[in-house]
């Protein structure tokens, strides 16, 4: 028997004085391309821990989870869940890591014309036009 389960991932909005931290990939897929940090859920890791490592490792910033923002399945054929958070600020210092060569802040009239992932896009969207409330 073959199971061929979705792998849980993570990808977190950080808001930062009116805008939102974003990663420019520096591996496949979609090098040079910018997105919420974010990665695969490692092996006895909570969802919640996977966020705020991610966004560390990704973008040198400590942050705490404050609200799960929901899990979707992309579809076509992308086996994943991925899990949305929104998270506060509490420390560190905005660097690229892991697998971002480039880490930004960006307000709503500044986001780059490459963000990918459709459902990045349709989160970042949501975030701006709630001003940052998510009902």
């Amino acid at each position: 028997m073959h199971w061929d389960n979705p792998k849980p991932v993570t990808a977190t909005l950080v808001p930062i004085e009116g805008g939102l931290v974003l990663v420019r990939r520096n591996c496949e897929p979609f090098v040079d391309d910018w997105c919420l940090p974010g990665g695969f859920i490692e092996a006895r890791e909570s969802p919640e821990e996977s966020a705020c490592r991610e966004v560390w490792e990704e973008t040198g910033l400590d942050v705490e989870i404050r609200q799960i923002l929901g899990a979707y399945a992309p579809g076509r054929g992308i086996n994943v869940i991925i899990l949305f958070y929104l998270a506060k600020l509490v420390g560190g210092e905005m660097r690229a890591g892991d697998d971002a060569s480039e880490v930004g802040l960006f307000k709503r009239s500044e986001l780059p014309g490459n963000i990918c992932f459709d459902l990045h896009r349709k989160m970042i969207s949501r975030y701006f036009e709630g001003n940052g409330n998510f009902r």
